[in-house]
């Protein structure tokens, strides 16, 4: 299933231009699905970062069990280890986050059937994956896939009941890049007049609240464009 999740974002964030339509996304998704964890769960936060978080969501305000395995030891994760060979048992998490981290890696399949062998039968996996935003470190970016990709991978991987979210559309995908304008060239000092970046930073904040509304109504509201375009999607699945 696919669908669009209409989540307002906040002015305060809107006007923060380092904050991207992409990340209020991911945000928005997390907020969604992890509280709906039932309190006590093992969760696996895999390439999560459990020191120097991004976003506003954090997993560890919950009730919740939570293990961070990340290659980067940065990261200070509980565990070390590559993401497609965990040193860990099988089916023994009640959850696994994978957010933003497939594209990071040479072999997503790989992944994503390593997060079906530790999840528990009747499982979470809570995945987020970018797709029309800009290349990035971390420190490689192998890949962007469609829906159906995902799709078809987590069912071959033994999952059911898949629901996969567009997070943004054109308008969002439209805007983002030229927040990425406007964030590089605040980080340069450019422009160093203060009135002029705060006129930026306004006009930034109305763009990127009228792109989620706008994207919101794909199909049907006067700004609507066909489908195709997504800043990246955000996947609930569960384990056969």
């Amino acid at each position: 299933m696919r669908n669009q999740k209409h989540t307002q974002i906040s002015v305060v964030q809107a006007r923060n231009v380092s904050y991207s339509l992409r990340r209020h996304y991911l945000d928005a998704f997390h907020f969604r699905h992890v509280a709906i964890l039932p309190a006590g769960s093992l969760v696996l936060d895999l390439g999560g970062n459990r020191t120097g978080k991004r976003g506003l969501f954090d997993v560890e305000k919950y009730d919740l069990k939570v293990v961070y395995a990340n290659l980067s030891i940065s990261k200070r994760p509980h565990l070390q280890a590559e993401a497609a060979c965990l040193p860990l048992r099988g089916e023994g998490f009640d959850a696994v986050i994978c957010s933003e981290l497939l594209e990071h890696v040479p072999d997503p399949i790989a992944v994503v059937k390593e997060t079906h062998r530790v999840l528990r039968v009747g499982g979470i996996l809570l995945v987020c994956v970018p797709f029309l935003t800009r290349i990035h470190g971390d420190p490689f970016d192998f890949g962007r896939y469609t829906d159906y990709y995902w799709s078809e991978t987590l069912k071959e991987a033994g999952f059911i009941d898949i629901t996969i979210e567009h997070q943004g559309r054109f308008w969002s995908v439209l805007v983002d890049m030229l927040r990425d304008l406007a964030y590089l060239n605040e980080n340069r000092s450019v422009p160093r007049n203060a009135m002029l970046r705060r006129l930026i930073s306004r006009a930034m904040a109305k763009a990127k609240q009228k792109a989620v509304e706008w994207d919101s109504s794909a199909g049907h509201g006067k700004f609507s464009v066909p489908e195709g375009y997504a800043t990246g999607f955000g996947i609930r699945a569960t384990k056969a």
